[in-house]
């Protein structure tokens, strides 16, 4: 028997994405069709980073051809025990892999972020665990063709919001491991991960197929064979 599982955040009004929804058309308006319009970064909600985000020297999503990716089977590495700003360490992503000698084209982070604390209030960033410099290197050094996270991978991801030099305020170890060092797609802010009830399943990952793109909302979901 086939589940398929949804991990994606659904997107709607949020306060720190600052979508707006409006309808330009509508039936209530007396038009013959409904149309409804809104605004969206490629970094909002559960999206996908090529390594341009981070690295102005880094390949863009083009570079990564969707067959080479797109489905593949992954690895469920759970850290569903982690707690609020305890850092996850590269020995705890180590230990998250025992049993399993063959490697992964997916490597999933389950803290299971968003089941502990809405991820619409503040604290789920604020006071989120996050992976060390070790354990950015970690994920490297496997090399997965994609690395997904359900929580803000990054300590400084949290000082984003309130920090008034970008530029010299917020370190991202494990954006530069990953995505300027290793090369390697990941996608942030994945949901649900708790549903799958498995340690390893199939990935589907589809972008949004805009050309030349930094990063972009992704429609991600596991299969479970059962």
């Amino acid at each position: 028997m086939r589940r398929i599982v949804d991990l994606c955040l659904p997107i709607e009004e949020h306060w720190r994405y600052g979508i707006k929804f409006s309808q330009p058309r509508s039936h209530a308006k007396g038009d013959p069709w409904q149309c409804t319009a809104y605004n969206l970064e490629s970094h909002w909600f559960t999206h996908i980073d090529a390594p341009l985000h981070h690295d102005p020297n880094g390949d863009n999503l083009s570079a990564y051809p969707i067959q080479d990716w797109c489905i593949g089977e992954a690895l469920i590495l759970d850290l569903s025990g982690v707690k609020d700003n305890e850092s996850i360490t590269s020995d705890m992503l180590q230990a998250a892999t025992k049993g399993y000698d063959k490697h992964f084209d997916y490597l999933i982070l389950r803290t299971d972020r968003a089941k502990k604390v809405s991820w619409k209030k503040s604290e789920f960033w604020d006071n989120s665990p996050y992976v060390t410099d070790d354990g950015g290197e970690w994920i490297r050094d496997y090399h997965p063709k994609v690395v997904g996270y359900d929580f803000p991978q990054d300590y400084d991801i949290r000082k984003i919001r309130t920090a008034k030099n970008l530029k010299e305020e917020i370190h991202q170890p494990v954006h530069e491991h990953v995505l300027s060092e290793g090369k390697i797609l990941q996608i942030e802010y994945l949901y649900n991960l708790w549903s799958i009830g498995s340690p390893t399943c199939t990935i589907v990952a589809l972008p949004l197929p805009i050309p030349d793109i930094d990063g972009t909302q992704i429609r991600v979901i596991a299969i479970v064979e059962e």
